[in-house]
This record gives structure tokens, sequence and C-alpha cells, in this order.
């Protein structure tokens, strides 16, 4: 005799399957890959096929592709405003500035194109996340400058946009940038210049 599925109560949740919340996270972290490496007009298809899932896999999870834009850029964002936290928590300043500042150039690096598109594709809890970020590198940046470890003529905002420097590297002359060291080194040079000691 089979027994009978307890119901679910009116307007509790429905558990969430172990294998559906395993392709939840594929889809998203294929998802940072693809938009990474091809941007926002990146397919479903594709998504799909990077995660090994079926395309309706996706669809079911992201219906909306501003869904799935607003789900890949809060989990950026998360992963950033997790270090902008530990980099204040640092007893060194620069040493807590520098993490922050080389995670920030290795996300820009990683996703061109997507800052520009922050509030546009990620709605108010995007821009919000966008907004706390800010004011965390503000902090970390004003607190290294204030321990006199960091170059105090640079405003904040100024020293932030810099972490875009190392992956606006083009065509110089003709000698086309090494993407093995080019981005390191930049990166190592910038910190080296921002540094007071």
């Amino acid at each position: 005799m089979n027994k009978e599925r307890p119901a679910t109560p009116q307007g509790a949740a429905m558990p969430v399957r172990a294998d559906a919340q395993r392709n939840a996270a594929r889809v998203l972290a294929a998802a940072r890959r693809a938009v990474a490496s091809t941007g926002l007009d990146v397919s479903y298809h594709e998504i799909a096929r990077e995660a090994g899932v079926g395309v309706g896999t996706v669809y079911r999870r992201y219906p909306e592709r501003d869904q799935l834009m607003a789900a890949v850029l809060r989990d950026i964002l998360t992963e950033l405003i997790s270090t902008a936290h530990q980099a204040l928590g640092c007893d060194d300043a620069w040493e807590g500035f520098s993490s922050l500042f080389t995670d920030l150039a290795l996300y820009t690096a990683q996703n061109a194109g997507l800052s520009g598109s922050l509030d546009q594709h990620g709605g108010p809890a995007v821009a919000q996340q966008r907004h706390e970020l800010l004011d965390l590198t503000r902090q970390v940046i004003e607190r290294a400058q204030d321990q006199g470890r960091l170059r105090r003529d640079l405003p904040w905002k100024e020293v932030l946009r810099l972490t875009g420097a190392p992956a606006t590297q083009g065509c110089v002359l003709g000698l086309e940038p090494d993407p093995a060291h080019g981005h390191h080194l930049a990166l190592t040079v910038l910190l080296d210049g921002l540094r007071t000691d």
C-alpha cells in the first residue's frame, strides 16, 4: 500500500531538490564564464553547453535574460563586497587595500563591458550592491591614506578608476600585449606607484 506524501503547508516553499540546486549553481557559474568571455549577448544555448545541462534548464531557472544578467552581477558583487569587508578588517590598511584593488582589477579584466551595465541590467538589488561596494571601497582607500600607506594626492574615485588600467592594455607600435604577464606586471607597477613606503 502506497503511503501518501505529506501535504506541504499552504504558503510554505517547496523544498528544492539537491540535483536542482546543483544545476542552478552550474548554470550560474557557466553564465559567469560565458558572459565574461562573450559579453552580455551570450545565448542561452552557449550557457547550457558550458554548464552541461539542457537549454530548458536555463530557461526554467531564468525565464528572462535580465534575470540571468542580474544573477551574474549579484554573484560577482557579493564576492567583491566580501573582499571589501575583509580588507576593512585587516590590521594593515595597505594589505587590505592591495587585496581589494587586485580583486577589482581582476574583475574588470575578466568581465570587460559589465561594469557599465550594473544598474541597467541588474535592477534595484544590483544598484544597491554597487553602491555598497563603492562605499566600502572608499573606506578601504581612505583608511590606507589615513595610515600613511597610500598616497593622498589622489581622490578615492581616481584610485578606484586605476583598477581598470591593466584591462585596457592594447597594441603599442605593433607590439601586442602579453596576456600571460602583462596584466600582472601592470598591476604590480600600479600598486608600487600608489604605495608611499
